[in-house]
C-alpha cells in the first residue's frame, strides 16, 4: 500500500459488496455467507417486507431460512426456489445496500474461527495484510479463504495490538476493529497501539509474540525494517532496544522491562 503526498494511505482494498460465494446456498448449506443472508433477510424485514418471517442468525440453511427466502423470492419477482443462487444473492445484497448500507467489511452475523471457510474469511485476510504493512507484527497470508493457523496468529497478534480478548476468534467486536483500524489507516491516520506489557522482562532468549511486537516496533521507529520481526530476541534486537533506551534516557541494558516497554509504545505510535 503506497502513501500519499498528504501522508494519507492509498485504498487498495475497496469494500466491495460481499461477493457471492460460487456456489448456490440451499438446505444443508452452514457457514458466514448463510449467517449473513438471515442477517441480511431480518434487516429487510424490518425495513420493507413485515411479512418475512425473522430467522435465527446461526449460519445453517435450514427449513425456516428456505421458507423466508421463498417469501423473498415471491415478494421481489424472482423464480421461487427457496436457495440462494446468483440473482437472489444480488438482489438481497443490492436491496440491503440501498435501504440499510453495508459492504463486504459489515460483519456477516457469526464469527469466524478455525475452521471456517468463505469469501468472508477471504475478505479478513487481505484486511489483515494490509494492516500488517504498517503493523507488522501481523503475519502476512495467503487470502485462501481458509481460517487455519496463519489466519488465528494473524487475528491473535491483531487482537493483542488493540486491546481486545486475544482468542484468535473473529467475531464482532474483533471485525468491527479491525475495519475501523484499516478505515484509520487509509485515511491517514494510523489507530494506536495499545499492547499490554508482557508482566515480565524480554531479554536475549525470549521468544513468542511479545518479542514480535518488541521488533515490528522498533522497525516503525527506525523507520527502516532493520530487524526480522520473527520473536526471537537475538543480539540485533538486544542492541536496538540499548540504542533506543539511550536516547530515550533509559539504561541502555538491551532488556525491555517495565519502564522500556512503554516508552516504546509511545515512540511507535508517535511515528504512526
Amino acid at each position: 500500500m503506497q502513501s500519499n503526498g498528504n501522508g494519507a494511505v492509498s485504498t487498495a482494498l475497496i469494500a466491495a459488496d460481499p461477493p457471492y460465494p460460487g456456489t448456490v446456498l440451499r438446505p444443508g448449506s452452514s457457514g458466514s455467507e448463510v449467517a449473513r443472508m438471515q442477517q441480511y433477510l431480518n434487516a429487510l424485514r424490518d425495513a420493507a417486507y413485515p411479512t418475512l418471517v425473522r430467522l435465527s442468525v446461526d449460519g445453517r440453511y435450514g427449513s425456516s431460512t428456505a421458507s423466508t427466502v421463498m417469501q423473498y423470492q415471491v415478494l421481489t419477482g424472482l423464480s421461487m426456489d427457496g436457495m440462494i443462487g446468483r440473482n437472489t444473492w444480488d438482489a438481497i445484497v443490492g436491496e440491503y445496500n440501498t435501504l440499510i448500507g453495508g459492504s463486504a467489511d459489515t460483519y456477516p452475523g457469526i464469527a469466524l474461527r478455525p475452521g471456517s471457510r468463505g469469501e468472508d474469511v477471504r475478505h479478513m485476510q487481505s484486511r489483515l495484510n494490509e494492516l500488517a504493512r504498517i503493523y507488522p507484527a501481523i503475519n502476512t497470508q495467503n487470502a485462501d479463504g481458509i481460517y487455519g493457523d496463519n489466519m488465528t496468529h494473524a487475528v491473535r497478534r491483531f487482537q493483542e495490538q488493540f486491546g481486545l480478548s486475544a482468542d484468535g476468534i473473529l467475531g464482532r467486536d474483533t471485525w468491527a476493529r479491525i475495519v475501523s483500524v484499516y478505515e484509520a489507516m487509509t485515511a491517514g491516520r494510523p489507530a494506536p497501539v495499545v499492547t499490554r506489557y508482557p508482566g515480565s522482562p524480554l531479554r536475549v532468549g525470549a521468544s513468542g509474540d511479545s518479542v514480535r511486537f518488541v521488533q515490528s516496533y522498533l522497525n516503525g521507529i527506525h523507520g527502516t525494517p532493520h530487524l526480522n520481526v520473527d520473536g526471537i530476541y537475538g543480539q540485533g534486537t538486544a542492541r536496538s532496544v540499548a540504542a533506543f533506551q539511550a536516547v530515550s534516557g533509559l539504561t541502555p541494558d538491551g532488556i525491555v522491562g517495565a519502564a522500556t516497554w512503554p516508552a516504546m509504545i509511545t515512540a511507535f505510535n508517535a511515528s504512526l
